[in-house]
């Protein structure tokens, strides 16, 4: 950078040499014009060079106990002065709003340095080995391998995560578009009882109880197993089926509702009655609550009489044996 005078004066205008340098060639804190990309480089230390308002940077620390590599999808990991960063893995046990971003330089042991949160990531292999990647893929954060990146989208209880586009495609010096989009995953869960239900005695309440999940993302069965849990907060829906059974013919009736906390929604109640001598019903229904964080549902019962039940199918011949009861719970909003 000089500064030129003009008419005598001397004026203070940065005027940039405009023949390009080569990645790296400029000392650290140098800004050097970048024909290429008509912008530009600023030189950081360990050979990172940042394309101004092409490349947005985050600096981090690795509080790992192994150095992270070049290229390496990474998430929050705590703070300590610094923000701690480590491999992002997106099966579900790490935030989905954790992650960060992809390192744009080798991280030792408590090393501090730069992470890209938008731009792009050079020097790498972009091959993607056996998946075989081609330039345009988009790449999401691996739910098998922590770090890694992957062609092949995650499905649920995996998070996915798009991190970036492939740019160009080599063994080295690979390059890669980092812009990542993370989802505001919403939370569910599958729950069911396979075991028969009876009440003890007629009109009294009884809380349906689960001994199973099917599959489940921020909801789960509490304590007691009748209650079902939110980790997040949010608007839910709760989807419930179920297996009724009669031991006689008389009209009996059950009453189905919700309680959140240990306490009964209002006019959640909805009423079913079975009069088959030895025959079954189901009941489905539907309840929508909002829930905040670690708050809990509770499905309630009653029957008139307790020759009505919960009935858990066994398995025949020619069909598979059936849940007594089966609840589906869906995050509709954050």
């Amino acid at each position: 950078m000089v500064f030129r005078p003009l008419g005598g004066v001397f004026h203070r205008h940065p005027v940039f040499n405009t023949m390009a340098l080569d990645s790296g060639d400029a000392a650290v804190g140098v800004l050097s014009y970048n024909a290429d990309k008509d912008t530009f480089d600023l030189t950081h230390k360990d050979g990172v060079v940042q394309q101004l308002g092409q490349e947005i940077y985050g600096h981090f620390v690795n509080n790992t106990a192994a150095t992270i590599e070049n290229g390496t999808a990474v998430g929050f990991a705590g703070a300590n002065g610094e923000i701690e960063i480590q491999p992002y893995i997106a099966d579900g046990s790490m935030p989905e709003l954790y992650f960060i971003g992809v390192t744009t330089q080798q991280l030792s042991v408590g090393e501090e340095g730069k992470v890209t949160v938008w731009g792009e990531v050079r020097g790498l292999n972009t091959t993607g080995g056996l998946e075989n990647w081609q330039q345009g893929d988009i790449l999401y954060a691996s739910p098998t391998s922590a770090g890694a990146l992957t062609k092949v989208r995650p499905t649920a209880p995996d998070a996915v995560i798009v991190v970036a586009a492939v740019r160009t495609v080599d063994a080295s010096d690979g390059i890669i578009l980092v812009r990542p989009t993370l989802p505001m995953g919403l939370r569910y869960g599958t729950f069911y009882s396979d075991l028969d239900q009876t009440a003890l005695l007629p009109n009294t309440a009884y809380a349906i109880a689960f001994d199973g999940t099917s599959s489940a993302n921020g909801v789960s069965i509490g304590t007691p197993t009748s209650r079902i849990v939110a980790a997040d907060a949010g608007y839910y829906q709760f989807s419930v089926s179920l297996q009724l059974a009669s031991g006689s013919s008389s009209a009996k009736n059950l009453w189905l509702w919700i309680s959140k906390n240990g306490t009964d929604v209002p006019n959640s109640a909805v009423k079913i009655t079975n009069n088959i001598n030895s025959g079954a019903t189901t009941l489905h229904e539907q309840f929508t609550l909002s829930l905040e964080a670690g708050q809990y549902i509770e499905l309630k019962w009653a029957v008139d009489d307790v020759a009505l039940f919960l009935d858990a199918i066994p398995a025949t011949a020619f069909s598979p044996a059936g849940h007594s009861v089966i609840l589906n719970v869906a995050q509709l909003q954050l």
